[in-house]
């Protein structure tokens, strides 16, 4: 038996639409706080909403049969990236639930028929934990519980160098000095010079971080159970797109990592995802965070990898779906204005639910 779950009655909950229908397992409070899902329960009771609703509540295969095809793509919205995660992003929880919000109402009216998540997920000494690189001087691992990130700027190519530089709140570079990877220091060399011809940037490192086999790469509890709803409501399989598994190279956007690995099977462009993408003939809406990294990421590759198709009309940014960790970042201002310019929908979530003729 799943344990009652007692939720404070003080939860401050952020403004969200109303729900066209309220599952059993749905309070907005839990949106705040960790607790055990319950997704067999959620999954049985989309599957009693179904039932109760009769032959018109179709599953979305036989909608997408009758030309109604619409996505939502989530981004990471996962553990560690909660307000109170090992790797805290501001705001996401609020962003869950005006997600899960959407997706209970597109589920109901007839309208979402494929859902796409991306969880990242990594190895111990992966490349992008400031525990996997070593302080020149002291001789210690980098310590980023405190500061959370740290990006790297190569000084030493031949002793394989960096220069760590964190950042106060008020934006103040903080020096941390020299440091040198703890494993395979060569290859963070080529990495580096990988990124750079490529314009990605410098490498950035992070407090560890949903690391594979522990809690933090799970989704947000009540995201799960919204899921679960809308697998049995539906008879839906809901994509998962694991990322980051690599050890040498990080993975901000869900299509493809920041270096090529032929030997894995993330090393290269997820055809599979795209192709999910492509195939929906009516509006792709896409959510998560970090607004000005991952889900950052995933929108840049979304937006070139279908710049020249008819998809790209059918793109639709959620704007109340994602949170930064530095707001206004010129990056994604630049990137907005763009995607504005071509033709991106910009929306929020409480916008009515549209089927495209």
């Amino acid at each position: 038996m799943v344990a009652q779950l007692i939720l404070p009655d003080n939860i401050q909950v952020a403004p969200h639409a109303p729900l066209a229908y309220t599952p059993q397992f749905f309070d907005a409070r839990k949106a705040y706080v960790a607790y055990e899902p319950d997704i067999e329960g959620a999954l049985h009771e989309g599957f009693a909403y179904r039932k109760a609703q009769g032959k018109s509540f179709r599953p979305a295969s036989l909608l997408e049969k009758e030309g109604i095809s619409n996505a939502l793509m989530l981004t990471d919205l996962q553990h560690d990236f909660r307000d109170f995660g090992r790797l805290p992003v501001k705001g996401t929880d609020d962003v869950v639930l005006r997600v899960v919000v959407r997706l209970l109402n597109g589920i109901i009216n007839d309208y979402y028929t494929r859902i796409i998540y991306s969880q990242d997920g990594h190895v111990p000494f992966h490349i992008s934990y400031g525990s996997t690189w070593q302080m020149v001087r002291s001789g210690m691992q980098l310590d980023l519980r405190v500061h959370k990130a740290a990006v790297l700027n190569l000084v030493d190519r031949n002793r394989a160098v960096f220069q760590a530089t964190a950042f106060a709140p008020d934006g103040t570079p903080v020096d941390l000095g020299e440091i040198r990877s703890l494993i395979e220091a060569t290859d963070t060399v080529e990495y580096w010079d990988h990124l750079q011809a490529t314009g990605q940037g410098p490498i950035w490192v992070f407090a560890n971080h949903c690391k594979l086999s522990t809690d933090g790469t799970n989704l947000h509890p009540l995201l799960a159970e919204a899921l679960a709803f809308a697998e049995g409501a539906r008879i839906m399989s809901p994509m998962p797109v694991n990322k980051g598994h690599i050890r040498g190279t990080d993975w901000f956007g869900p299509l493809e990592p920041c270096r090529p690995d032929p030997s894995h099977p993330q090393g290269s462009f997820q055809k599979h995802i795209f192709d999910q993408l492509v195939g929906v003939r009516g509006q792709i809406e896409f959510s998560g965070v970090a607004e000005d990294f991952c889900d950052f990421n995933m929108k840049k590759q979304v937006l070139a990898h279908l710049n020249d198709s008819d998809v790209f009309q059918r793109i639709a940014f959620l704007t109340d779906g994602t949170a930064p960790i530095v707001p206004n970042t010129q990056a994604v201002l630049d990137q907005n204005a763009d995607a504005r310019r071509k033709g991106v929908k910009f929306f929020t979530h409480d916008e009515p639910f549209v089927l495209a003729a």
